[in-house]
């Protein structure tokens, strides 16, 4: 769910025009839900709260595409 929430927020700078803004928050997304499902955190509440696993793979080729915008790819 937080995982989501950044990337909500790197949605609001590519809307504002701050490309490179948003790929740095859409990395930093992508790394912290990484983290989180390389950790075991989200396996207990299953039932509460999914995991980050499809967030992700959104994520990776829209912070490609914006990466590829802001000039960095």
């Amino acid at each position: 769910m937080i995982t989501m929430g950044i990337g909500v927020c790197a949605g609001l700078f590519y809307w504002l025009g701050c490309y490179k803004l948003a790929f740095w928050i859409l990395i930093y997304a992508i790394v912290y839900g990484a983290l989180g499902i390389l950790r075991g955190d989200n396996q207990l509440k299953l039932a509460y709260r999914g995991n980050s696993d499809f967030t992700i793979a959104v994520l990776i080729p829209v912070a490609w595409h914006v990466g590829g915008l802001a000039g960095y790819l």
